[in-house]
């Protein structure tokens, strides 16, 4: 997934933001089918209502974090989709009225101070639009909580195709909008309020290998999880950060200062205390409060 999301710089300058999210989508929904016919497995949600929501919240965390990848590296815009632990504490405890203990006070501490370090809304380069990978994660943890708590019992492969025809559809839309307005951006704006257009064959290439990379992530994301239990897996999806920050500077020579390296450390932290205190309860045989933790 580090390399997938590395490579949109690729196609950034030639289609917008939403035509990407409908071409990758329309490529990854006939991979699922064409594996349909060699691996038996049932597209058919059992609860139509919370695998739709599941969708929504997660389509808007990856459009929202797509947004920002011509403005940020992919590791810093990482960063901030990974706050989606300390928004699903937040979650809890407002809507399922879940008593945090000390473990996750300090992780939403970590996490709050790991975000200042990265943003540094005091400097002159701090841009408002650095909040929406923030906000990514808050959907994700939205995403998250409805997979935990109301998905359970549905097929991967379902949530997956849900998923990308859910943000097929947004990327159609947003892109066609644009265009019925009118409205069009330059720069570093211009793949974010870009429409529709024709892409060049290469486009499509480049679209096709993210898709593959992307299905093939997925796929061995969820296998992983089918694997081993849920909080142990969770830690290993910050590997993510490693990954797209090494692949970011071999690739496009992204260089992170030592704030924004302490803050990607904070946000690992705090997640991972999260994950712990996850574990420490389920070990503890307290059934009530783990369900309420994700």
């Amino acid at each position: 997934m580090g390399l997938s999301d590395n490579l949109v710089p690729l196609v950034s300058d030639d289609i917008g933001l939403g035509q990407y999210h409908f071409l990758r989508s329309a490529m990854s929904v006939a991979v699922f089918l064409v594996l349909r016919e060699f691996i038996s497995f049932s597209l058919r949600p059992v609860r139509w209502g919370p695998v739709l929501w599941r969708a929504l919240f997660l389509s808007l965390s990856m459009a929202l974090f797509f947004s920002v990848l011509s403005f940020l590296p992919v590791a810093l815009a990482g960063a901030g989709l990974f706050t989606s632990p300390v928004f699903v504490l937040l979650f809890s405890v407002i809507i399922f009225r879940l008593r945090p203990g000390w473990r996750r006070i300090v992780a939403v501490a970590l996490g709050s101070f790991g975000v200042w370090l990265i943003l540094r809304p005091d400097m002159q380069g701090f841009s408002p639009i650095q909040i929406l990978p923030i906000l990514a994660g808050a959907f994700y943890a939205g995403a998250s909580l409805t997979t935990r708590r109301y998905c359970a019992k549905e097929s991967p492969y379902t949530l997956s195709m849900a998923y990308f025809i859910m943000i097929g559809i947004i990327g159609f839309l947003w892109a066609l909008a644009l265009d019925l307005g009118n409205i069009s951006g330059a720069d570093k704006t211009a793949f974010l309020l870009r429409g529709l257009v024709w892409p060049n064959p290469e486009i499509y290439f480049w679209v096709a290998v993210m898709t593959g990379l992307s299905v093939l992530g997925i796929l061995m994301i969820t296998k992983a999880y089918q694997m081993a239990e849920t909080s142990y897996m969770s830690i290993f999806e910050y590997s993510y950060l490693i990954s797209a920050g090494i692949i970011g500077w071999l690739l496009w020579g992204n260089i992170f200062r030592l704030g924004e390296f302490a803050g990607m450390g904070l946000i690992v932290a705090a997640g991972l205390l999260v994950v712990f205190s996850a574990s420490y309860i389920t070990e503890q045989g307290t059934d009530r409060a783990s369900s309420k933790t994700d």
